[in-house]
């Protein structure tokens, strides 16, 4: 094969794999705003001159030959459409890792230990493509958290005798779009029953379920996920068993908000906020300005829980929860569309 061939592939997927690179990087500094990513995207487009910085600049030069290219011509329409920022990223890190993969071969024909690191930077990205679509799931899951504006925690013991499945459709009709099923007395088929028929149930097709303690009950019943206690299965078990579900922590520092938030929680709840008797064993009010605290320490969403009613959730959002989560506010209302729809109002109104 003439040198001179050799030296047009290797020019041509240089340009392609840093192009490609370039692109992703606009998109992870500009749109996802992480540094992280930019940084090691930046090194990896950099690495690829400097592995070839041996090889006189001249021999790429002169062997580029842009309007010959036979293959300008094998454009291929669907090449002109992109879904939004996500599919730019995809496009572009296999364009990169292909590019890569060329560069590796061909570059062998020159010198063996160059087609070799050219295969660890292919390697390389590979395991960022990963980090970036990880971050983009939790970065999807976080805004849809925090939708949720008011978080209901339909505890069995407050409903007593009444269908839990008729208090959702009534909190549905308020506005509520996501639920905590909380049963600490019945066995596992009375909640698996509950939460299936929840599940089924036309009217609350977008009613996201969530589970307390039990994550073998959110499994089983096909919940959105599981919330977890500080004494309940660690996190990264849980996580390894649910997969992308949402995971949620009861957190009551800022320590433990961190660790919650390190460990790949989808989001934390905070509380009591306030003095509350839905649950025993709370511990002493935090007050609001913890939330301040906590909102300025973790990305992910915060959930605040305990004692927060309509006199007191507008203080809770101004000082920066992302979504109130309530109990008694609602259940023990006369008239719970009512009062579900005066939270949420209160709600907007302040955030």
């Amino acid at each position: 094969m003439p040198e001179e061939k050799i030296y047009r592939v290797i020019d041509a997927n240089v340009n392609r794999a840093r192009e490609g690179l370039r692109v992703v990087e606009e998109v992870t500094r500009f749109i996802l705003e992480k540094p992280q990513f930019t940084a090691c995207l930046k090194e990896i487009r950099h690495n690829i001159t400097d592995i070839l910085r041996g090889v006189p600049a001249k021999k790429f030069l002169f062997s580029r030959n842009s309007q010959d290219d036979v293959g300008r011509g094998l454009y291929q329409p669907s090449e002109g459409r992109r879904d939004g920022y996500r599919d730019i990223i995809r496009a572009n890190m296999v364009r990169s890792q292909e590019a890569l993969r060329a560069l590796e071969e061909f570059s062998k024909v020159i010198d063996s230990h160059i087609g070799e690191k050219f295969k660890v930077l292919r390697f390389r990205l590979y395991s960022l493509e990963k980090e970036v679509e990880e971050s983009l799931v939790r970065r999807d899951k976080s805004q849809f958290i925090r939708e949720w504006k008011v978080y209901l925690i339909l505890d069995k013991r407050l409903i007593g005798g009444e269908d839990p499945i008729e208090i959702v459709k009534t909190v549905a009709a308020g506005g509520v779009t996501a639920i905590q099923w909380r049963d600490k007395r019945d066995g596992p088929q009375e909640s698996i029953k509950v939460i299936s028929q929840l599940q089924r149930c036309k009217e609350l097709k977008n009613m996201s379920v969530i589970v307390n303690d039990r994550v073998d009950l959110a499994l089983a019943s096909g919940a959105a996920g599981v919330h977890l206690g500080q004494d309940d299965l660690p996190l990264p078990e849980a996580r390894k068993l649910l997969g992308e579900k949402i995971i949620g922590v009861s957190t009551h520092s800022k320590e433990e908000a961190l660790k919650a938030e390190g460990e790949g929680a989808d989001y934390i709840s905070l509380g009591p906020i306030f003095p509350t008797q839905t649950k025993e064993d709370t511990g002493p009010p935090l007050g609001v300005k913890k939330i301040e605290e906590i909102k300025k320490a973790v990305e992910i969403p915060l959930i605040t829980i305990g004692g927060i009613n309509r006199a007191n959730i507008e203080e809770v959002v101004a000082a920066g929860a992302d979504v109130v989560a309530v109990a008694s506010a609602i259940l023990k209302a006369q008239d719970i569309t009512v009062a579900t729809k005066e939270l949420i109002s209160r709600f907007k109104k302040t955030s």
